[in-house]
């Protein structure tokens, strides 16, 4: 009976043992203007079916940004290794609000940082934004697409 009972015991912390580990956090991006970084958590992020998702309101990031003037993006390995993108969205030197606009989409693998530019010397950006591709697809007006995995964002303060 007591071989029995260890036996048992054995199986149960077998069992214990060989349960799933928590997914790891998260990823974080930075945005950077001249010497001022900032990093961002994900205000959605995903599983990579895109089936489980967490939403963060405050997790968008804030940064002072002058007209005209670049904002760096840098992704970690876990974003840099899928396809990734940047969105910007800016006020052009007139004031005229611009709809937010793709202005770089990387392959798995190819890149790890990019600088998002107003179009025009004056143009104030206002958002700038990563977004991660999940692995599922949906019919698009040209094709397939990745569905949003993930997405970073800074709000600039003028």
């Amino acid at each position: 009976m007591r071989k029995l009972v260890l036996l048992v015991g054995l199986l149960v912390l077998a069992g214990c043992s060989s349960a799933p580990e928590p997914p790891p956090p998260p990823p974080k991006v930075d945005f950077t203007v001249a010497a001022t970084k900032v990093t961002a958590k994900p205000y959605l992020y995903c599983d990579v079916q895109v089936q489980d998702c967490k939403r963060d309101n405050t997790a968008q990031v804030k940064l002072k940004v002058a007209p005209g003037t670049p904002v760096r993006v840098r992704v970690p390995k876990e974003v840099a290794d899928t396809p990734w993108s940047v969105v910007i969205q800016y006020r052009t030197a007139a004031g005229e609000q611009k709809a937010p606009e793709t202005v770089a989409t990387f392959s798995p693998g190819k890149s790890s940082s990019f600088e998002a530019k107003p179009p025009g010397a004056g143009d104030q950006l206002q958002t700038v934004e990563v977004k991660q591709a999940g692995a599922k697809l949906v019919q698009g007006a040209a094709g397939p697409e990745a569905v949003t995995r993930g997405v970073w964002s800074a709000q600039v303060e003028p």
